[in-house]
C-alpha cells in the first residue's frame, strides 16, 4: 500500500495538468480580486470609466467581509474548485486504464481495493495542496492590497473550521469522481462529470425541480450544497453536518469504488 501510494504522489508531482489546474485556479483568484478592486475602490472606478465599464463604486460592499469570504468566493462557492479537481482526478484515475498503466498495477497489486484507497489519499493530498496554495495566494493578494481594498483577515479558528470542512467535502467529492472512473473507464466521461457534478449543475437542476414539489429537502445533504452553504464559523451543533456528509459520502462511495474495480476485468 504505501509503496502504491508513494508511486501515485510521484506521479502527481510529474504530471504537468496537475500544474495546469492549479494556475487555472490562481488566475481564477487574480480575476476576482481584480473585479472586486474595480468594484469598490476608486481607481478601480476611474479605470473601469476608462474601459467603458459600468461598475458602481460600492465600498459597502466589504462591509464584514474577511479573507476566508474571498478565498470562497475565488471558486470554491461556485463549484470551479471541484471542477478543476474532479477533471484532475478524471485525467489521473482513466489515465491509468487508457495507457495500460493499470495492468502493470495489478500484477504487484492483488488486492485491487488498494488501488481505490490509494487514489483516495492522493486526492485527499492532492485538494489539500490546491486549497493551501490558493489560500495562500488570497492572502498575499490582500497584502499587496492598499487602501480601501484592504480585507480584514478571518480569526484563526475560524480559518481552521471552514478549511477542515471544506477539505473533507472536497476529498469527498475526489473519492466519487475515483469512483465513477473506475466504472466508467472513459476519460472523455470522466471530465464530463466532473464539470456536471462539480459546477452543481446537476444537483441545482433537481433540486429546482423537486422544489415544484416541495420535496428538495435532500439537496441538504449533497456534497455541492453542503460546500456552498458551509458555515465559516462555528455556531452550534447544526454547522457540523457538512463534516458528517463529507465523511459519510467518503466512505460510501469508497467502498462503491472498490466494489466497482472488482466488478470488472482489467
Amino acid at each position: 500500500m504505501f509503496n502504491l501510494l508513494r508511486m501515485d504522489l510521484y506521479r502527481l508531482k510529474r504530471s504537468k495538468s496537475v500544474y495546469m489546474g492549479l494556475a487555472g485556479m490562481m488566475v481564477m483568484v487574480g480575476f476576482c480580486y481584480w473585479f472586486l478592486w474595480l468594484l469598490v475602490t476608486s481607481g478601480g472606478r476611474d479605470l473601469a470609466l476608462k474601459m467603458e465599464m459600468d461598475a458602481a463604486l460600492d465600498s459597502g460592499v466589504l462591509d464584514g467581509y474577511t479573507s476566508i469570504m474571498m478565498f470562497r468566493d475565488t471558486g470554491m462557492d461556485g463549484g470551479m474548485y471541484c471542477s478543476v479537481l474532479g477533471i484532475m482526478v478524471a485525467i489521473f484515475v482513466c489515465g491509468d486504464f487508457q495507457n495500460g498503466f493499470i495492468k502493470n498495477i495489478m500484477a504487484l497489486h492483488r488486492d485491487r481495493w488498494k488501488y481505490v484507497v490509494s487514489k483516495m489519499i492522493s486526492g485527499g493530498i492532492l485538494t489539500f495542496c490546491y486549497m493551501a496554495v490558493q489560500l495562500v495566494f488570497c492572502l498575499i493578494l490582500n497584502r499587496l492590497a492598499l487602501g480601501e481594498l484592504n480585507i480584514p483577515y478571518t480569526s484563526l479558528s475560524d480559518s481552521l473550521f471552514y478549511l477542515a470542512q471544506a477539505w473533507l467535502l472536497t476529498t469527498a467529492f475526489s473519492t466519487l469522481m475515483i469512483m465513477l472512473c473506475v466504472t466508467t473507464r472513459s476519460m472523455a466521461a470522466g471530465v464530463l462529470l466532473a464539470l456536471v457534478l462539480g459546477s452543481g449543475m446537476l444537483v441545482v437542476a433537481l433540486s429546482a425541480l423537486s422544489g415544484l414539489f416541495h420535496a428538495d429537502g435532500w439537496s441538504l445533504y449533497t456534497l455541492y450544497f453542503n460546500l456552498t452553504n458551509a458555515p465559516s464559523s462555528f455556531t452550534g451543533l447544526g454547522d457540523l453536518r457538512g463534516f458528517a456528509v463529507g465523511a459519510i459520502f467518503l466512505v460510501v462511495y469508497g467502498v462503491l469504488g472498490a466494489a466497482a474495480i472488482r466488478m470488472r476485468d482489467i
